[in-house]
């Protein structure tokens, strides 16, 4: 009969398309996120396309089930009720196979996610403390009279020292307040 033949065929991708899901589940702490995502991409849309062609046939088989035909006898209606079971689990299992996709592409999502607000939150923490300097050295930087310290031969000595304090005081400050 096809629709077995189909069945028996469906049966090694589906499987191995599990396989494919539970791989991706397993290293998604380890690969690298481009070839990842590509892949979870991947298992999805083969997953939906699958489901596209089984579920049908799985609903033809059903009815067929139910329908009250002449020329199906009880040995033949009982072999397209074990199809149509083996059918629907196929569906299920590539629904479960979308569906783990899925929530393995979110947790790699959320992994990304996470790793870039960790090095936007250490960029943030390095402006905090540097902009504060630059505008200082900044302002002692511009060629004009009166500036403060100009004939001093310790000037420079002097406006590092306060840099430097400021600079502490401020990793002081994030660590008080629990930024860093």
């Amino acid at each position: 009969m096809a629709a077995e033949r189909i069945a028996d065929r469906l049966g090694d991708v589906i499987s191995e398309m599990d396989d494919q899901v539970n791989e991706l589940e397993d290293s998604v702490l380890t690969a690298q996120s481009a070839e990842l995502r590509t892949q979870l991409a991947q298992a999805r849309r083969q997953s939906i396309s699958l489901r596209r062609y089984i579920a049908p046939q799985r609903d033809v088989l059903t009815r067929l089930l139910h329908e009250k035909i002449e020329w199906i006898d009880d040995k033949t209606r009982f072999h397209i009720r074990e199809i149509a079971e083996r059918t629907d689990r196929f569906v299920e299992d590539i629904d479960s196979a979308r569906d783990r996709a899925a929530i393995t592409q979110e947790e790699l999502n959320n992994r990304l996610s996470e790793q870039t607000n960790r090095a936007m939150y250490v960029l943030a923490i390095v402006a905090a403390i540097f902009l504060p300097l630059g505008l200082l050295t900044g302002l002692l930087g511009i060629n004009v009279g009166g500036i403060p310290g100009a004939d001093n031969p310790f000037a420079f000595i002097i406006v590092t020292i306060a840099l430097l304090a400021i600079a502490a005081g401020l990793v002081w400050l994030f660590r008080r307040i629990r930024w860093l």
